[in-house]
C-alpha cells in the first residue's frame, strides 16, 4: 500500500500567524505545508523552526516576481532564488522537493531547455528534487508545449496541475488522453485543484453540480498512482486558492473558510476514494 501524505497551501494563509496556521493543519491531518518563501515578509528561519516544532515537512512552491527584459536575466534570476534555497536547506531543513513555475507562455524550445538544465544543476548541487509545475502562463501552460519536450529532455519531472490545461484548451483533453497517459510517468507531485473549461477552479467543489468534473479529476489522479504501486509515499497538495481563484463573497473571513473547508473537503475525499 502506498501513503498518500497531503499538504496544505499556505498560499490564501498568509495573513494568519504561522504558529496558529500549522496547529490547524496539523489538527486536520496533513503532512506538511506548501510554502514560496518570497510570498510574506517573514523571517524564512523562524518558519522552518516551527515547521520541526510541530513536526511537519514542507515543499516550496516558487516563481520568479522580478520584471525581466531577457531570458538571460531571467535565468540569473531563477538561479538566484534555486540557490538561496538549497543554501536554506543546507543550513536549516530541507524541503521535500521544490514545484518551480519557470519561464513564461513565450519562451521557445530552446529557452524551456536552457531552464531544465540549470533546474538539473542546481537540483544535483543541493541534493533537493525540482519538479516543473505545469501552470498558465509559464512554458507548461498546455499538454501541448509539454510531449514535445519529452523528446529533447526525457528526464522531466513534473508537478502536474491539470486544472490549467482544462482552462486553456477550453476542453477537458477528452480527445488527447494517449498524450495525457504519455506525460503520467514524468509526475512525482498532484496538486489536486479541480478545474474546468472556464477556470482553473470551480466555484464550490463541494456541490454535487460538480460531481462529474471532479470524478475526472480522480480517475486520472488514480491512473497516476496505480503507476507508484511500487513506492513507498506520494505526495499531493489540495491546493484550492483564494480569491480570485476562488470567486469572492465580498467578506475575506468567510472567504477564507470556505478556501479552508473546500481542501479540507478534497483531502478527506481523496483518502476516501483513491485505492493506494
Amino acid at each position: 500500500m502506498v501513503k498518500l501524505d497531503f499538504f496544505y497551501p499556505r498560499w490564501g494563509s498568509e495573513h494568519i500567524p504561522w504558529a496558529d496556521f500549522l496547529e490547524r493543519v496539523r489538527a486536520a491531518g496533513y503532512a506538511g505545508v506548501e510554502w514560496f518563501p518570497f510570498g510574506e515578509n517573514i523571517d524564512p528561519t523562524s518558519v522552518l523552526q516551527l515547521l520541526s516544532k510541530y513536526k511537519l515537512k514542507y515543499s516550496i512552491v516558487t516563481c520568479v516576481l522580478q520584471s525581466f527584459d531577457t531570458t538571460e536575466a531571467y535565468f540569473k534570476l531563477l538561479e538566484e532564488q534555486l540557490a538561496y534555497y538549497g543554501k536554506l536547506a543546507k543550513a536549516y531543513a530541507a524541503p521535500e522537493f521544490i514545484s518551480v513555475q519557470m519561464g513564461r507562455e513565450y519562451f521557445s524550445p530552446v529557452d524551456v531547455l536552457q531552464g531544465l538544465r540549470l533546474c538539473e544543476r542546481i537540483e544535483k548541487q543541493y541534493g533537493i528534487e525540482i519538479f516543473q509545475e505545469t501552470h498558465r502562463n509559464k512554458w507548461s501552460y498546455g499538454l501541448h508545449t509539454v510531449i514535445p519536450m519529452l523528446e529533447s529532455y526525457p528526464d522531466l519531472k513534473l508537478t502536474l496541475d491539470i486544472s490549467h490545461w482544462f482552462c486553456v484548451s477550453e476542453s477537458l483533453l477528452e480527445d488527447r488522453q494517449e498524450e495525457l497517459a504519455r506525460i503520467l510517468p514524468q509526475v512525482r507531485h498532484i496538486h489536486a485543484r479541480v478545474g474546468y473549461t472556464q477556470g482553473p477552479q470551480v466555484p464550490d467543489v463541494r456541490k454535487k453540480i460538480y460531481r462529474d468534473i471532479v470524478a475526472l479529476h480522480l480517475a486520472l489522479w488514480q491512473q497516476w498512482i496505480n503507476l507508484n504501486k511500487s513506492k513507498s509515499c506520494l505526495t499531493i497538495t489540495t491546493e484550492f486558492g483564494p480569491p480570485p481563484y476562488l470567486i469572492s463573497s465580498g467578506n475575506g473571513e468567510r472567504d477564507n473558510e470556505r478556501q479552508w473547508q473546500q481542501n479540507l473537503w478534497m483531502k478527506r475525499y481523496l483518502s476516501r476514494h483513491l485505492i493506494t
